[in-house]
């Protein structure tokens, strides 16, 4: 599926996906949120190409859940989510590899990132992972 003519660009978004070349979902959003939205609403998909300017663990287990992404293009990627979906055959080219994903300010590692390495179950984790974000945006609208 790789075509050179679709490199990333992610200053115009964080977060496209591409059927047959043809960019058909983009956000500029950050966090796990504009992922998981993109998952959602093109889960009748399938081989689709993901640029997603950072790759934790928490958003390759969304990825290989969805069955829906072929291939990821990153600026970022932790080792424990290219370690991941280089052992579900999901192919990932990232400009960097990092130990972790750490939080904006680079203080900790990011709770999705922690939520992904802690909880082995995947209804936990989507359980985990949903409360997360719902609870962002409850303080995010507060």
């Amino acid at each position: 599926m790789t075509n050179s003519s679709l490199i990333p660009d992610f200053t115009q978004y964080s977060l496209a996906l591409f059927k047959d070349e043809k960019l058909i979902h983009a956000s500029d959003g950050g966090g796990l949120r504009p992922l998981w939205d993109a998952l959602e609403k093109h889960k009748d998909q399938s081989g689709l190409l993901l640029h997603d300017k950072v790759m934790g663990l928490a958003a390759a287990r969304l990825i290989v859940r969805s069955g829906i992404i072929a291939e990821i293009f990153t600026m970022v990627a932790s080792r424990p989510a290219k370690e991941f979906l280089e052992e579900r055959d999901i192919r990932l080219t990232a400009f960097d590899v990092a130990a972790n994903i750490l939080t904006k300010h680079k203080s900790t590692v990011c709770p999705g990132e922690v939520i992904a390495i802690e909880t082995s179950d995947p209804d936990t984790f989507l359980q985990k992972i949903k409360a997360m974000m719902d609870n962002r945006m409850v303080n995010y609208l507060s």
